[in-house]
This record gives C-alpha cells, sequence and structure tokens, in this order.
C-alpha cells in the first residue's frame, strides 16, 4: 500500500476531501468524467491543487472539455501538469489583449468617403420613408 497516498472522503465518495471542491466546480460547469485515479495521481493532483490552485485548474479543464471531448480526469492530468503557479495575493490582472483579426474602430478620425455616401443615402432613405 501506498504510504502518504490521500484517502478517500468516505466510502461512498471515493473522492478525497482536498479534491472536492474541484470537482465541484468542474461538475457544476457540466462537465462530467470520471474520477477513478490512482493513488499516484491523486498525489500528483494534490500538489498541482496546491500550486494553481482549484479556480485555475477548474477554469483549465472546462475550456478543454468545450473543445473535445473528454472521459476521464486523467486526461486533465497532463494538461494541468504545466500550468503556472497561482497569482501571488494582491496580483493585478492584465488587461485583456484584442484576439483574431478585429481592429477597434477609431472614432477620432473622420470617416471614409466610402461611409459618408452611406450615411448619405441612409439619410436619404429615411426622408423619403418619413414622407409617405
Amino acid at each position: 500500500m501506498n504510504e502518504g497516498a490521500p484517502a478517500p472522503a468516505s466510502l461512498t465518495d471515493p473522492i478525497p476531501a482536498f479534491a472536492r471542491p474541484l470537482v465541484d466546480q468542474i461538475t457544476a460547469a457540466r462537465v462530467y468524467v470520471g474520477w477513478d485515479l490512482t493513488p499516484g495521481e491523486w498525489l500528483r493532483l494534490d500538489a498541482m491543487v496546491r500550486r494553481s490552485g482549484v479556480d485555475m485548474l477548474a477554469e483549465h479543464a472546462v475550456t478543454i472539455a468545450a473543445r473535445r471531448e473528454v472521459s476521464s480526469a486523467r486526461y486533465f492530468l497532463r494538461a494541468w501538469t504545466n500550468l503556472p503557479p497561482a497569482p501571488t495575493a494582491g496580483t493585478v490582472a492584465a488587461s485583456p489583449v484584442a484576439r483574431g483579426n478585429v481592429i477597434p474602430l477609431d472614432r477620432s478620425q473622420p470617416r471614409g468617403r466610402v461611409a459618408q455616401s452611406t450615411d448619405h443615402l441612409a439619410a436619404a432613405l429615411a426622408a423619403m420613408e418619413a414622407q409617405q
């Protein structure tokens, strides 16, 4: 028998107490996976929870499950291995970066000729509809 392996919470609940908040967050997000981990995997998971935190692990698992079918929490162990440590308390989050190929519209710049023409046409059509 492995010494130091986390004990199940009870005979009817095979999830160790340290992992219960993680399992609950993932399940609450409607991600249903099997948690039949070996004692060594539970030890690895305990270390990951201590290093990265329940919230980071749960968010990452939900992101992964949104992209592909996952049937076992064992799949998440591989993905969680390379996550960074949780930020220290009081760390300010970086501003989000625009993703994709969308360039924000700069409203301070004058509009182009095509846009101005479209505006004039829309105004003329609105005036015609108002007269009818």
